[in-house]
């Protein structure tokens, strides 16, 4: 009888520590899973905004009123954005696994690579074009007749105007493609952190950089990134 009651303490022993290392062994992965969404969405978004309409738009209107209500703003609107483009792809996640059962592939991975891939081609394609001043003069019409009555209108105006602007843009797509296929935690975190750097930049800094950004070196590096992270998604589909 002792030696049974031993045996049976010995598997639940036995069992706990099973149960340990897989909750320890899922943690790692989790936490491994955050880190790589948030870099890759942080990297991505960096060199998606850098020189963008919306980094302009920051720039001028940051000439022209206080600095941190425009940041306030603008920032604002793109943290929005990122969470409801993470949204998105979340609904394309879920669409899809409701529907392996029966289509046996992960598409919502399968189009997150397609996208990845385009905008990895369409932006090294064009790292020779100067397409900054035809950005910045956007900036300019869209910011021109503005009128603020107060920092509450500035950053209304501000967060609207961006909103406007970034709805639909090369940063939104790609975060909508990551998020399907990445933690949307860490996309969402490294995407806020993404344009947060960028906003604060083209805020604070962005008079003086405005005549410097290495635009071809920012479009090679940012074209260069979504192809990588395109691989190393399709990589990730067949694990």
């Amino acid at each position: 009888m002792s030696k049974l009651a031993g045996s049976l303490g010995a598997s639940a022993t036995d069992l706990a520590h099973a149960a340990a290392i897989a909750d320890a062994t899922e943690a790692v992965e989790d936490t491994g899973g955050l880190l790589d969404g948030f870099l890759q969405a942080f990297l991505l978004i960096f060199f998606s905004e850098i020189g963008d309409k919306t980094f302009f738009i920051a720039v001028i209107l940051a000439t022209q009123q206080d600095k941190a209500t425009v940041f306030a703003g603008t920032f604002g609107a793109l943290a929005v954005m990122t969470v409801i483009s993470v949204g998105i792809g979340q609904v394309f996640h879920l669409a899809e696994e409701s529907t392996t059962a029966l289509a046996g592939s992960n598409w919502d991975d399968y189009l997150a690579v397609a996208l990845l891939l385009v905008f990895g081609v369409q932006t090294i394609l064009g790292a020779e074009e100067d397409t900054a001043e035809e950005e910045e003069e956007d900036a300019k019409v869209a910011v021109a007749g503005m009128q603020f009555d107060g920092n509450a209108a500035l950053v209304l105006s501000t967060f609207a105007l961006v909103f406007a602007a970034e709805w639909g843009d090369k940063s939104f797509i790609a975060t909508i493609a990551l998020s399907a296929a990445a933690s949307p935690l860490g996309v969402v975190a490294g995407a806020v952190a993404g344009h947060g750097v960028a906003t604060g930049l083209a805020v604070f800094v962005g008079d003086i950089l405005g005549d410097k950004i290495p635009e071809r070196v920012i479009k090679y590096a940012g074209g260069g990134l979504f192809i990588v992270f395109a691989i190393l998604t399709a990589l990730e589909i067949g694990k």
